[in-house]
């Protein structure tokens, strides 16, 4: 990830090894963090096998404010988003992580307070993305395939690359050669089912500040997936579920976003904010203006 290297002082890992997944294997990691960092996780204790990703990030976060007083400290809880993944966005599932999510958020704003920052330290939470419910899984690729377009399996001859990221399915080729009309066809039987809400060409895209790599792309219908499966049916029931990738716009994908500190204007209502806003607001909360970084202003009337 790009935070490799980083001039960040305690660069705690997501993933302690990609060959192993969430096992915690700290020796791997520590040849490319701070070797104090590393020392400290030995002490700590990394997080164990299976264990919730959460309530670790959390203790190390706790530790490093009291420890170190850190200036700028961001923690990721991800346990929210697998289990809406996993039951679908209004699952009691999803409910009781909500519940284990304010424990930890109740848990570091206590520990700001006996780190003594408690006048100086404004808090963001801050979502990247909403939920949809699902119940079918559709795979474009087997349509590709089919067509002797697809790279994967068919090589020398098919020459279409596709990534897929839940609600959307974005579709690459050469630029020299001109694949639309005879992509277009093999995915007839998606638009003759109803099983893309949208497609969108390249222009398109690149309007939404999406990969400008991608020829075109497709978004879902409601209750539907689009991934990358090359095997199986055309469409695969599912249990309850829920995922993402759609585009902004859909009810149910509105992301969230709460401020709280001695900086903060109590009650102000924010209405519809955009994203890239958030990180010149938080620079700005740290006292540094920055025009150059972003797409977009800091927050107006957050402030007091």
């Amino acid at each position: 990830p790009v935070t490799v290297g980083a001039s960040i002082d305690w660069d705690i890992p997501e993933i302690w090894d990609p060959q192993k997944g969430e096992v915690a294997d700290p020796l791997y990691v520590a040849k490319y963090m701070n070797p104090l960092v590393a020392l400290e996780l030995a002490a700590l204790g990394a997080p164990e096998p299976g264990s919730d990703t959460d309530v670790d990030r959390t203790r190390l976060a706790v530790y490093l404010l009291k420890r170190h007083k850190p200036n700028l400290l961001l923690v990721h809880l991800e346990t929210l988003d697998m289990a809406e993944h996993a039951s679908g966005p209004q699952s009691p599932k999803v409910r009781e992580t909500l519940e284990r999510i304010d424990e930890h958020i109740a848990a570091l704003l206590t520990a700001v307070k006996e780190a003594g920052l408690e006048t100086t330290t404004d808090v963001f939470v801050v979502s990247d993305h909403g939920f949809l419910s699902i119940d079918r899984d559709v795979a474009p690729n087997i349509l590709l395939a089919k067509a002797g377009l697809l790279a994967v399996g068919n090589p020398g001859k098919g020459t279409v690359f596709t990534v897929s990221n839940g609600g959307s399915f974005f579709i690459y080729w050469p630029e020299e050669q001109d694949l639309r009309a005879a992509v277009d066809a093999a995915l007839k039987p998606l638009r003759d089912q109803g099983l893309v809400w949208s497609v969108l060409d390249r222009q398109a895209l690149k309007d939404l500040g999406a990969d400008p790599g991608a020829q075109m792309a497709l978004e879902a219908p409601d209750g539907s997936s689009l991934s990358g499966r090359l095997t199986g049916e055309l469409i695969e029931r599912l249990g309850p579920r829920g995922t993402h990738g759609f585009l902004p716009f859909r009810q149910g994908l509105e992301a969230s976003f709460i401020a709280w500190g001695p900086g903060i204007k109590p009650g102000a209502n924010l209405h519809d904010i955009r994203m890239t806003s958030i990180g010149p607001t938080i620079l700005r909360a740290l006292g540094i203006d920055d025009p150059t970084f972003g797409d977009d202003p800091p927050l107006q009337g957050i402030f007091k």
